[in-house]
């Protein structure tokens, strides 16, 4: 090989089965999202999940909405963080059915972990929903006391939630069980729940219920933070907010609460709860250009707007607009016959300007008369005579006598003459033009 020879070394190929295990991985992951998007939507709809209570809050002029994260969350637009807990053990991964057994005594419907509660609860006021239900009653639709979720669990949720040892939980001795509560208006108001799960802590108020039946308090963490308890779910979920009270207590409870703030029920597994202190800081900003604008700079500024204003108005006064020049396909040659005309004129041919006018007035009449395709037939005098003999027959004698005149005149005739012969041929071929 040359040291001339550039021929560029083969490329590797991507063989079809790459392409294949590509586009297959493509597939698996959008498959799983869309799987993963559809079971939450499942849960939010079914009668443990709190599509209702975002529709009732929207109803009633309160702004909530559905979160699943993928999007930050500024802290300040928060008033009240709803947040289901749907994991009765946190921080352990859980065991994925294999049976319809198995999923109907299922005890946690997605896995979660205690930090990102805890980072959630220490940024905004928040409504810590606890779990009540196996997965089976979201399955079968039958809210039986054989799908509660196992005491223990729950208590062990609670404990690390609360940061807390002295937690207790406990189930209602009837098969609906009622919780007073008040509202800002004094107006009292009762909660109605099938199986009632309560609980007591130390360091929690009531506020639907009694210090010893309670299904909704304030706590107080050890560090300080306040959070707010919901031992059954029931309380706001589809199945249990149309009972009772329980619509008009939890709208109640959260206008008091939110301050007119947006409602986020947050079904997401991490904190995406951000400030707007915590957002990168540009190292530049349009201040830094605006500096440029400034004195002394200013006057620099106004002096280039001038000159270039002057240029510009020097440069159209001196040249002006584009002199608008003919164009076509016949713009040449028009250009060369009055360049030859005015030669003639100069050079006193007046007689053999005529001539040349003649055949030209008889080219253009002919073209009138048949088309342009056809014109070059008769546009020779004697083929022009012919064709006004045989059409225009009460013509042919005066376009006779005035082509007779124009090949009759000198090629130094005067003016006069040659306008006349021009004027009576001009006349006749009018006349045959428009003869009807």
């Amino acid at each position: 090989m040359s040291q001339f020879d550039h021929t560029p070394a083969a490329r590797p190929r991507i063989g079809a089965d790459k392409i294949i295990l590509g586009a297959l991985a493509i597939l698996m992951i959008g498959a799983f999202f869309y799987v993963s998007s559809q079971r939450q939507q499942q849960l939010r709809t079914s009668p443990t999940g709190l599509n209702g209570l975002q529709v009732w809050l929207a109803s009633e002029g309160q702004t909530a909405r559905n979160f699943s994260g993928s999007w930050p969350l500024n802290i300040d637009e928060v008033g009240l963080l709803v947040l289901p807990i749907y994991d009765t053990a946190l921080d352990e991964a859980r065991t994925l059915a294999r049976s319809k057994e198995d999923w109907i005594t299922q005890q946690d419907e997605y896995d979660l972990d205690t930090a990102p509660i805890l980072a959630k609860i220490a940024d905004v006021p928040t409504l810590l929903v606890l779990p009540k239900w196996r997965s089976g009653m979201r399955l079968t639709g039958l809210a039986h006391p054989l799908l509660l979720a196992e005491q223990t669990r729950l208590q062990d949720t609670l404990k690390a939630v609360l940061q807390k040892d002295d937690v207790r939980l406990d189930y209602g001795r009837t098969p609906f069980s009622t919780f007073p509560y008040q509202t800002t208006a004094q107006d009292p108001l009762s909660a109605t729940v099938y199986a009632a799960q309560m609980f007591t802590a130390k360091g929690c108020k009531p506020i639907v219920g009694t210090a010893k039946t309670m299904i909704l308090g304030a706590c107080e963490l050890p560090s300080g933070t306040k959070v707010f308890v919901l031992s059954d779910p029931d309380l706001i979920n589809n199945h249990g907010l149309a009972l009772g009270d329980n619509a008009f207590i939890i709208k109640d409870f959260i206008a008091q609460t939110a301050n007119d703030q947006q409602i986020i029920i947050d079904y997401s597994r991490k904190s995406w709860l951000t400030r707007d202190s915590d957002e990168p800081q540009r190292e530049r900003t349009w201040a830094d250009l605006k500096r440029f604008l400034e004195p002394p700079f200013t006057l620099m500024w106004v002096g280039l707007a001038i000159a270039v204003a002057l240029v510009l108005w020097r440069a159209a006064m001196r040249f002006g607009p584009l002199i608008a020049t003919g164009s076509g396909l016949g713009a040449s040659k028009l250009m060369a016959i009055g360049a030859r005309a005015r030669l003639m004129r100069l050079a006193g041919r007046d007689g053999a300007l005529v001539a040349d006018y003649g055949k030209a007035r008889l080219a253009a009449t002919a073209t009138a008369l048949v088309g342009a395709a056809h014109a070059n037939h008769i546009s020779h005098p004697d083929t022009f005579l012919a064709y006004t003999q045989r059409r225009h027959p009460k013509h042919a004698p005066a376009l006779t006598k005035a082509l007779n005149t124009i090949s009759a005149l000198p090629p130094s005739a005067s003016a006069t003459h040659a306008m006349a012969a021009v004027a009576s041929l001009d006349s006749i071929l009018e006349q045959i033009t428009h003869d009807t």
